[in-house]
């Protein structure tokens, strides 16, 4: 009897300290989104926002920023899928840092640029594809 309460109890030790470390995992990757993509949602909720008259765009702002939580949270089950918990920390720590914090702030900037970039080199590569297309 005591060996089956030590089992049950060892078990669901076993199984709280998991959904506690998935729990701060979850926690630090969403930490890890914030960081990472605040300045880019806040450059689509402004641009978005200049559609909206100027008597509305308080209203739309604060409405925006409420469904920040859902984007977050289903960029964070990506990652989560993609990094470990100790690559998510090592990202964290970068990104706490000067070099990580101009990182986050230009992650827009570089992702419009590289896009431009890519546009124009599949321009490119068409061409060079065509010279072998029957």
């Amino acid at each position: 009897m005591k060996k089956g309460i030590l089992t049950v109890f060892l078990s669901v030790s076993l199984l709280y300290t998991g959904f506690a470390q998935d729990d701060a995992f979850t926690a630090d990757t969403k930490e890890l989104m914030k960081i990472t993509s605040v300045s880019a949602f806040a450059d689509v909720i402004n641009q978005m926002g200049a559609m909206v008259s100027s008597d509305k765009k308080e209203a739309f702002t604060e409405e925006a920023n409420l469904t920040l939580g859902g984007v977050i949270d289903k960029l964070a089950v990506v990652y989560m899928e993609e990094f470990t918990h100790e690559e998510v920390k090592d990202l964290l720590a970068f990104y706490a840092t000067p070099t990580g914090k101009k990182m986050a702030n230009k992650t827009m900037v570089l992702s419009q640029k590289g896009m431009s970039i890519g546009q124009a080199w599949g321009i490119e590569l068409q061409g060079v594809a065509s010279k072998y297309v029957e």
